[in-house]
């Protein structure tokens, strides 16, 4: 007889009874009935790479501030556009000058070469140490040649391009090495043109370059060009060699020597002579004195490795 007969007929005849011949077999599944949950923070996702994807075209600009270059319609490149009542009814500019009287219309001459050596000996409170105390007083002369034309000089370019604030944890410098060092297609050797944006976000996270050591509140710097106002940050070069790679990137930036009614309405300012003085040779009617651009340019060169930390 058969084998599955016999099971058959033994089970009619009731024979083995809590034998595993009773047991109905579980039937097997590959489909899972519980919900399975994917943690999308932390679950890796292969990059897809497009291998025809074009490198980035250089000299590329990778950040512009919003407020613009050479912007002669800001408010602290106003002059001669105040009255001697505006100045002191509105501003508290009575007391100005130590040596003359600054509204005396019958001396403007005289007293304008008053103010401005006053001006100089003034700022020397904040330029006496280092290469570049002479600096202030090199863009007062500017100032009283009355032209309006940009200032530039090659030790301002020097002062921000070997800045301690260029190396620090925030600096434009650093956020961008870390771009790059992310971004950068190793296997092929370029930089994505996709990946343009990465560049201007990094600099946007990033603290602009500025004089704003302690050092700067001595040696000129902090004086003459403190924050500045416009900044254009421009990759220049690109060379990737194997895990390595070296950039250019030229800094262009602008700043005003010039005081708008923020400046003289700080109580701090408003204190200091030198600022009522500067503002009055500025904004008085009878002398108004141009403001006008300070731009320093300078190039820095960024190297990093595909394993370094970022």
């Amino acid at each position: 007889m058969e084998r599955s007969k016999f099971i058959r007929y033994g089970k009619s005849l009731g024979l083995w009874q809590g034998s595993w011949i009773y047991d109905e077999p579980v039937p097997e599944t590959l489909i899972r009935d519980d919900p399975v949950y994917i943690d999308l923070k932390n679950a890796y996702v292969p990059e897809i790479k497009n291998d025809n994807e074009p490198p980035l075209i250089l000299p590329v600009s990778v950040f512009e501030t919003v407020k613009l270059m050479d912007d002669y319609a800001a408010a602290d490149m106003r002059h001669g556009d105040l009255s001697r009542s505006n100045l002191i009814d509105l501003y508290g500019l009575k007391d100005v000058s130590a040596r003359c009287n600054a509204y005396d219309e019958t001396r403007l001459m005289q007293n304008a070469g008053i103010m401005f050596e006053e001006l100089r000996i003034l700022s020397d409170a904040f330029s006496f140490y280092g290469p570049y105390k002479h600096l202030m007083r090199k863009m007062i002369d500017h100032l009283q040649s009355n032209t309006g034309e940009p200032f530039t000089d090659d030790l301002f370019n020097q002062a921000m391009a070997n800045h301690p604030f260029m190396y620090g944890k925030n600096s434009t410098v650093h956020y961008l090495r870390g771009a790059f060092i992310k971004n950068i297609d190793w296997v092929r050797g370029i930089y994505p043109a996709s990946k343009e944006k990465m560049l201007w976000q990094a600099v946007s996270h990033s603290t602009l370059p500025k004089f704003d050591h302690w050092t700067d509140r001595i040696n000129g710097l902090g004086i003459a060009v403190h924050d500045t106002w416009a900044t254009h940050i421009t990759l220049q070069e690109l060379v990737i060699t194997k895990d390595k790679f070296v950039a250019k990137i030229q800094f262009r930036i602008q700043d005003h020597f010039g005081l708008d009614a923020v400046d003289i309405e700080n109580p701090l300012f408003k204190e200091l002579r030198m600022f009522r003085i500067w503002f009055v040779l500025q904004r008085w009617e009878h002398f108004g004195y141009h403001p006008f651009i300070t731009e320093l340019n300078f190039t820095k060169t960024i190297v990093g490795g595909r394993y370094d930390e970022v």
